[in-house]
């Protein structure tokens, strides 16, 4: 069975010095090359472009340093069209289709290197499909998880920009009070391409979604894909306890299509190596080519075929036709 992941920080890892080239070593904890997805049964990535305001490669002073921000996204950009070039992937710029050959949408995770809303189509030409305003720290744009706040004007302009352009609206990392707004404002489709419950694991995180954002989701037609960081998925997770487990996925997952009421609007989004090492991905999945673990698990859970195909790769395709 084929895949799509719907959240991968394939140009990142470069950036921050990976060899996409080179297969990982299980030893280094790390998961995430091309050599590797071709291992597994991954077909479409949501490519991600990510950048964030510090010190780093694709860092830059603040939110306000518009033009550098840029940059440090179209570096990203860059990435993926010379992958494309050499034949590696392909950039989906309509559609959302399983190929022989690697494809990818563009994710943008974090909106800084929109310099304003005139800048939207423009990226939309070069392949953006979805995009979130913030990251974790808030931009110009909208409050982060870790930082709270509320959309802020300039925010709505973007918002109402991605409706124009076609820009499917991506909630993970939006503070609750940004995510209101997003609803507010947005006549798209919202999805959360890498978020988990907050209720399964019983915290005040707003990194997680509320169960009436869940619901908001799905009402507007969008999808949520599961995140694979441990943290994000154990009740037990701490300094001394690490680890999850399949069963733990399984959890959040059934949670969600109950809210959902369907179990079409569920889906993968695994933020493998998303600046965590291997360690911190449940037991038995600690690779992309280890799916085959969480299809099983959902299996026994009662997930039947068509329900399988839906999460490994249908209510991506759904969203994105």
């Amino acid at each position: 069975m084929k895949w799509i992941d719907g959240h991968l920080d394939l140009a990142y890892l470069e950036v921050h010095g990976r060899n996409l080239y080179e297969e990982c070593c299980a030893a280094e904890e790390k998961c995430i090359s091309l050599p590797d997805i071709e291992q597994s049964h991954v077909a479409t990535i949501f490519g991600t472009i990510c950048t964030y305001p510090k010190k780093g490669p694709c860092g830059y002073v603040d939110s306000t340093d518009v033009d550098a921000a840029f940059q440090a996204g179209v570096e990203q950009l860059e990435i993926y069209k010379r992958l494309e070039r050499e034949g590696n992937i392909r950039i989906q710029h309509s559609g959302c289709t399983l190929d022989e050959t690697l494809s990818t949408l563009i994710l943008m995770e974090g909106s800084d290197p929109i310099r304003n809303a005139g800048d939207v189509a423009w990226w939309r030409s070069q392949g953006l499909r979805l995009a979130g305003l913030t990251w974790a720290i808030g931009t110009r744009y909208a409050g982060g998880n870790a930082t709270g706040g509320p959309l802020t004007d300039e925010g709505i302009d973007v918002v109402s920009a991605f409706d124009e352009s076609g820009v499917v609206h991506d909630a993970s990392h939006l503070s609750d009070e940004s995510f209101e707004g997003l609803v507010q404002h947005a006549k798209g489709v919202i999805v959360a391409s890498h978020s988990n419950s907050r209720t399964v694991l019983g915290n005040d995180s707003e990194r997680h979604l509320l169960d009436e954002q869940a619901k908001a989701i799905f009402e507007s037609g969008g999808v949520i894909g599961l995140n694979l960081c441990n943290q994000f998925l154990s009740k037990t997770f701490s300094k001394t306890q690490t680890t999850a487990t399949i069963a733990d996925c399984v959890e959040h997952v059934l949670h969600f299509c109950n809210l959902a009421g369907n179990k079409r609007q569920v889906a993968l989004g695994s933020d493998f190596d998303g600046g965590f090492p291997t360690e911190f991905l449940p037991t038995n999945l600690k690779h992309p080519n280890h799916l085959h673990h969480l299809a099983e698990g959902l299996k026994q859970a009662g997930f039947e075929e068509e329900d399988l195909e839906s999460f490994a790769f249908g209510a991506w395709q759904k969203v994105f036709a």
